[in-house]
């Protein structure tokens, strides 16, 4: 029991396996927002003090970290504002125009860095949020919900306060081992790095899921969404990447690992994201209708949303990160695979300062080659597909989409 006291504020197996990046996200609203700093401050004292701190790695093993308090106390700065009234901010409702300069951080957090932050910034016609989180602090869809609980705090509501203890995805059953094979992560690195940049374009195309499933003649009613167009952008984009047939094409994508495991819920502050990958061969993607590879996807999916396959990835983790570095088990920038991110079911698009939600719903633009997100919108019924490829293919896909 003191062992797992001792690792509350230790980074969890999930924790190390991702990024060191920012998650970051715009709302843009059509009204003025009053000065949210007082109430920022008080909202993180009491529902994530971990904000105020600092994230230190051990020397000897910089996958291991614990959150600590800043040194002499000096807390970092999770709030900023500024004042660009001479502006309209529906400019930045576009999905074409660049929201790098409302962006108060890079994408790689710094030593000085807050882990969490907010950016407030005052428009002529309406505000602009901008929040961070230090992807080591929690993954997408925790960050999410720590936004739209703000949003509810600020309207004087008290929602549910969140779970920070860390060891439960480190102190887990001795006798667990690895059950599976764990293909989504792998200990060599891959060809092509995340760092390396390629010249990439930017596809957007929305649907929704009356419109995708008419359009695909999907027959089966009960697939998700999100199946069908892994299943559609896959076979899509595949084809338009001239890929041999006896080529194998593997597709990763996070699961919420909430829910799935014991002791932890919704309300789990922290990274419980999962990697899953699928593997398809190129002839089984000409030869199977959309409608026949997402049923596929639904079914080989289910089989990694269970206790065992999770327990069994930590345990993987738990064996190899000291030792080694774990990356991604597919080429998720350039090559043949795909990675496929979907924020469409995250609350943060849901948050309410008091005249209504977001008129718009941005993540900075990430140019990896093969990367494709799907975003909210204001209709709940339809999603925004962000579809990244290199210039060749992108062109080719506008062409078949357009």
């Amino acid at each position: 029991m003191s062992s797992c006291l001792e690792n509350q504020d230790r980074l969890s197996l999930s924790d190390i396996l991702m990024a060191h990046v920012y998650i970051r996200a715009l709302l843009i609203y059509d009204y003025p927002i009053v000065n949210l700093e007082e109430s920022f401050h008080e909202y993180l004292q009491l529902y994530c003090p971990q904000a105020f701190q600092t994230i230190v790695y051990e020397k000897d093993s910089p996958l291991d970290g614990r959150i600590v308090k800043c040194e002499n106390d000096q807390e970092r700065n999770v709030f900023l504002c500024e004042s660009r009234t001479t502006e309209s901010i529906f400019k930045y409702s576009s999905p074409n125009c660049s929201i790098e300069d409302l962006l108060p951080y890079g994408l790689m957090p710094t030593d000085t860095s807050p882990l969490i932050f907010l950016h407030q910034i005052h428009f002529q016609d309406g505000t602009a949020l901008v929040f961070g989180c230090h992807h080591h602090l929690s993954d997408g869809y925790g960050f999410s919900l720590l936004g739209q609980r703000f949003a509810s705090w600020f309207q004087g509501k008290h929602p549910t306060f969140f779970d920070h203890d860390r060891s439960k995805l480190r102190c887990f059953d001795p006798l667990l081992s690895i059950q599976y094979d764990h293909q989504e992560m792998s200990i060599t690195p891959p060809v092509h790095s995340l760092l390396n940049p390629i010249s990439t374009r930017t596809i957007l195309k929305r649907y929704t899921k009356e419109d995708l499933f008419a359009k695909l003649e999907i027959e089966n009613e009960n697939l998700s969404m999100n199946d069908v167009l892994v299943a559609w952008l896959t076979k899509q984009i595949s084809q338009i990447r001239c890929i041999s047939l006896q080529t194998i094409v593997n597709v990763g994508m996070a699961m919420n690992g909430r829910r799935l495991l014991p002791n932890i819920d919704e309300n789990y502050f922290g990274n419980c994201t999962f990697s899953i990958c699928l593997s398809f061969s190129m002839f089984d993607l000409n030869k199977l209708s959309v409608n026949d590879l997402a049923q596929r996807i639904n079914l080989h999916k289910r089989e990694f949303m269970k206790r065992e396959y999770i327990q069994s990835a930590l345990a993987f983790i738990d064996k190899h990160h000291r030792s080694s570095r774990i990356h991604l088990g597919w080429e998720a920038n350039g090559g043949i695979d795909l990675s496929f991110s979907n924020w469409s079911k995250f609350p943060l698009y849901q948050c309410d300062f008091g005249q209504g939600k977001a008129k718009s719903f941005q993540i900075p633009q990430i140019i990896f080659d093969g990367l494709i997100l799907i975003l909210p919108t204001l209709n709940k019924d339809e999603v925004e597909i962000h579809m990244t490829l290199n210039e060749q293919h992108a062109q080719l896909l506008s062409m078949a989409l357009f």
